[in-house]
């Protein structure tokens, strides 16, 4: 049974704080956004910032999920292309007109740092966004615009940061509508009221009984187009936080191969479904037929969050997902915060 004790003993570095405090992330991001002069940017050195083709995001792992969330909420109003870079090689299309960020929470990411340089290589300016390391002692060394982050914290858990930052980046280079500093003002104050709701460990909290639910199962988690950032982020955080292993897909791709693959179902799982107000009647009718047809899955969960906006609906369902990753770690004993194979790997990469 969750509780004060058992939550102290294992959470070791806090992770309950650091999800609290979300909407506490976006409140700063803002203030920093606010000092950001892009009056006088060129990217390349001589292309005016109304004369972008294309933006492209580079960055691993938690500093990355930022860039999926500013495209899941843009895509529809952009018509840029924004691509999430998660490589050591550039793609072959970035040109002198590609609006390029590099983001690494440490500033020691090695395939960022690969991209970084070849950015240089190519006579690019990149819009670097670091808490320090080489990145971005590098990057202010070459004068490059920078937007330092606070430190502290682990980079999956500087979401808010990550987020927010890029997008009113993006604002502010007037490629984004105003609107969307409104929108994540609102934002604040929703995830203010559903962290202090779900930091409240009860019978009661939704997200505790979804933990309870998913122990000792393997989760199936399935989005839609417009809430496959929250799928991709849950198994992330599931992985990272509540140390066990998970999948995801997307419809309606999923009904073209992977529902066969349920004909011989061996094990214990859960089908958890996320949807979003505004799925189109399609996509809601897959996801029900699925459900019906998938029936010797005996656990099933459906979320669907409410909200202002689209952009207030993804955070509240990212916050929500985060939770149910805490107090599983807690459930399975585990403290949240350490990811130590992620650290042997780099360690051994080093050498």
């Amino acid at each position: 049974m969750l509780t004060k004790e058992l939550i102290k003993n294992f959470d070791k570095s806090n992770m309950f704080d650091e999800i609290k405090n979300m909407y506490k992330q976006i409140q700063s991001s803002i203030k920093i956004i606010d000092d950001f002069d892009v009056s006088s940017i060129k990217i390349n050195k001589t292309i005016p910032s109304n004369k972008y083709d294309s933006i492209l995001v580079c960055g691993m792992g938690g500093s990355a999920i930022g860039g999926d969330f500013v495209k899941a909420v843009i895509s529809q109003e952009v018509k840029l292309p924004i691509y999430i870079n998660r490589d050591y090689n550039l793609p072959s299309w970035v040109n002198k007109k590609t609006l390029v960020f590099i983001c690494s929470y440490s500033g020691n990411t090695e395939e960022t740092i690969s991209c970084y340089k070849q950015i240089i290589k190519l006579n690019f300016t990149p819009i670097v966004i670091s808490t320090g390391g080489y990145l971005l002692k590098d990057a202010i060394k070459n004068n490059f615009l920078t937007i330092k982050m606070p430190k502290g914290i682990q980079p999956r858990a500087a979401f808010g940061y990550s987020s927010a930052l890029l997008l009113l980046s993006l604002v502010k280079m007037n490629i984004l509508k105003s609107d969307y500093l409104n929108q994540l003002e609102g934002s604040v104050k929703a995830l203010k009221i559903i962290s202090n709701n779900l930091s409240n460990f009860t019978k009661d909290n939704l997200a505790v009984k979804l933990a309870y639910q998913i122990k000792d199962k393997l989760p199936i988690i399935y989005g839609t187009p417009l809430t496959n950032i929250v799928s991709v982020r849950f198994r992330g955080q599931l992985a990272e936080n509540s140390k066990i292993l998970s999948f995801h897909n997307v419809y309606p791709e999923l009904n073209h191969n992977e529902i066969e693959g349920f004909v011989k179902l061996n094990g214990d799982f859960i089908l958890i479904s996320i949807k979003d107000l505004n799925d189109n009647k399609p996509i809601l009718k897959r996801m029900n037929y699925t459900s019906d047809i998938l029936s010797n899955v005996k656990e099933k969960f459906e979320y669907e969050e409410k909200g202002d906006n689209y952009l207030e609906r993804l955070y509240k369902s990212i916050a929500f997902f985060d939770w149910v990753s805490f107090y599983l770690s807690i459930l399975n004993e585990i403290d949240p915060s350490p990811v130590n194979n992620i650290i042997k790997l780099k360690k051994a990469m080093s050498e």
